[in-house]
């Protein structure tokens, strides 16, 4: 979430030295020379490791841009197609670029997490490296690091939240989301929203009773000392919970990739895919076998038929309709959506935030293997009424013109022209006879193929189970690990927030967001924003209910416009958040300079 920034204003004496010059430096010397070394070496540090997480952002929206015309040169080819084969490569190369766009989700997650890991630890580099200096550099410089430091978060938490949104659009756009996920998505958004304003809420009132207090300068700088031992454990504890989380999120990684590699997710995902999926052998060659030759499979979200009563948002069915017009619905696998975490978590006294993390998403599909059989069956009975049929009829035709020829041979008046004319037609008889007889077995073939992987996913099922049930422990865990995380750094930045507003009482002045102000201004302007706060959450609050009533139609709409006009403001918010950085890390780089000097 957006901190608020509260820098802190002060004169910096001048010291004046004379006496002897001596060729050997000092101890006390050499210890200040080093300290300002140190200094500066953290402060580097710490500011590469912002333009390194920075540009790894810019190279996944980039890649991220990739993938999103890959999939749409794909979506467009399949269209175009002229070919089973064609539109088969084409609906390969789509669920490859939707694998890119799902796999720069989860490296976004998982680089954020090691990106703070890495500034806690280069923070805590920074503080160490102060307390190695005089009393006044520490007063000094420390206000306006936590100026600069506050600021780059907030920069980079803005980029992050961009490119994060930017790939929940790429997702929606790409056929990655259905419509109980979209739903699930913008309410999720909606939650963070209020999450990150009742968070605000309690940062501002804190400062607000620290300045409502009016102590003494001299009272506030002890009780100063003690907060700040505070916000130091605090950050111990945030950079623990990090940790966790990382390796949480690792973990579900490697569940994830365990899932991929099992045969029965390739071959769901052959009956699944597009609604017209090609099975391939096992060097991923097409074989051009459909599960949806003879009798299409349907996924509820992607038909207009209307909802079957068997058939639900998570099942993929077909429908068969006998001689007397009575339509059956069946369903073949049922697709288990993940759950989304909701916890309540208690950040302030009277203050309570509602966070809610997903894992990311895969998608459960079990065998009903009721349906599984119903399904085989009623496409051999496609293929006899079809191809079993045309090939009956080719023989009858056959068989027909060479009676016919018999017949005229057998006569004893022998018409020698009506013979040859009527053996002329057997061959091409012969080919339909031919043609039809490998249609025939290509389609046997073809329901053998079919057959063969829903047996494999039969047998591979209770291993496949294992590893689903594996999967979805990790995603909790690291949903877990990530509400433990949320509520060390609600924590402290409330702390941080108390520790900024005593800073200002002990230096006697406060600056918020680069404006220069007297406490009770500041309290105003904390007031102005709790305000805001409480009407952005009732918004939120609103547009969750409306979301609820939304038409499945109506959601992947509004997720997009919502998603593309949120992306556009917090873009145009980026150059103010950037000269803020460039600001703040100016005066301590003066500052930094002239205290070594």
């Amino acid at each position: 979430m957006k901190k608020m920034i509260l820098l802190v204003s002060m004169l910096a004496g001048v010291m004046t030295f004379s006496g002897c010059v001596d060729d050997k430096e000092s101890a006390s010397v050499t210890a200040v020379r080093e300290a300002k070394a140190a200094q500066l070496n953290a402060l580097a540090a710490y500011s590469n490791a912002q333009a390194a997480a920075q540009q790894a952002i810019a190279d996944t929206e980039n890649a991220l841009r990739e993938a999103k015309v890959a999939y749409e040169t794909a979506k467009a080819a399949e269209k175009q197609a002229q070919t089973e084969i064609a539109k088969a490569q084409a609906q390969q190369a789509m669920a490859a670029a939707q694998n890119e766009i799902q796999r720069l989700a989860n490296e976004l997650e998982i680089m954020a997490i090691e990106h703070q890991i890495a500034m806690l630890d280069l923070q805590a580099r920074y503080e160490t490296a102060l307390k190695n200096a005089d009393d006044q550099s520490q007063q000094l410089l420390g206000g306006l690091y936590m100026a600069y430091q506050t600021a780059a978060t907030n920069l980079l938490d803005a980029q992050q939240e961009i490119a994060r949104k930017k790939i929940e659009l790429a997702k929606l756009q790409a056929g990655l989301v259905n419509s109980d996920e979209t739903s699930q998505m913008l309410i999720n958004d909606q939650k963070r929203i209020i999450a990150n304003n009742e968070q605000q809420i309690a940062e501002w009132t804190a400062m607000i009773e620290v300045f409502e207090a009016q102590k003494a300068p001299e009272e506030a700088k002890a009780e100063l000392v003690t907060e700040k031992a505070a916000l130091s454990q605090l950050a111990q504890d945030q950079k623990k919970a990090l940790t966790a989380a990382n390796k949480a999120g690792q973990e579900m990684g490697e569940a994830w990739s365990d899932v991929r590699d099992q045969k029965y997710s390739d071959l769901a995902q052959d009956v699944y895919s597009n609604g017209f999926a090609y099975l391939v052998d096992e060097d991923g060659n097409n074989t051009g076998v459909s599960f949806n030759d003879y009798i299409l499979l349907n996924s509820y979200e992607a038909t207009s038929l209307g909802k079957p009563v068997e058939a639900t948002v998570n099942t993929y069915w077909f429908r068969t309709t006998d001689d007397k017009g009575n339509t059956t619905y069946t369903a073949v696998m049922n697709r288990m959506i993940r759950k989304d975490v909701s916890k309540t978590e208690t950040t302030a006294p009277g203050v309570e935030s509602t966070n809610t993390y997903e894992a990311y998403p895969t998608y459960y599909y079990q065998l009903n293997a009721e349906g599984v059989k119903a399904y085989v069956a009623a496409i051999k009975a496609n293929v006899t009424k079809n191809e079993g049929k045309a090939l009956e009829a080719a023989n009858k035709a056959l068989a027909a013109q060479q009676k016919v020829v018999a017949d005229l041979e057998k006569a004893e008046i022998k018409d020698e022209a009506a013979i040859e004319e009527a053996k002329s037609m057997l061959p091409g008889l012969q080919t339909n006879v031919n043609t039809a007889k490998a249609a025939l077995d290509k389609a046997n073939a073809q329901v053998a193929a079919i057959q063969t992987a829903f047996d494999t996913m039969a047998a591979e099922a209770a291993n496949w189970t294992v590893t689903i049930e594996a999967y979805n422990a990790a995603s909790e865990a690291y949903c877990d690990a990530q509400f433990v995380y949320e509520k060390a750094e609600d924590a402290y930045g409330l702390q941080d927030a108390k520790v900024y507003a005593l800073d200002a009482v002990v230096r006697g002045n406060v600056i918020v967001d680069g404006i220069n102000m007297t406490f009770d201004q500041a309290i105003e302007h904390a007031e102005r924003e709790i305000a805001k706060a409480i009407n952005t959450i009732s918004a939120a609050k609103q547009g969750i209910a409306n979301i609820e009533i939304a038409e499945a139609d109506q959601l992947k709409a509004l997720a997009i416009e919502r998603l593309e006009a949120e992306i556009a403001i917090a873009e145009a918010e980026i150059p103010a958040l950037e000269k803020i950085v460039a600001d703040t890390k100016a005066a301590l780089d003066a500052a930094t300079a002239a205290q070594a000097e």
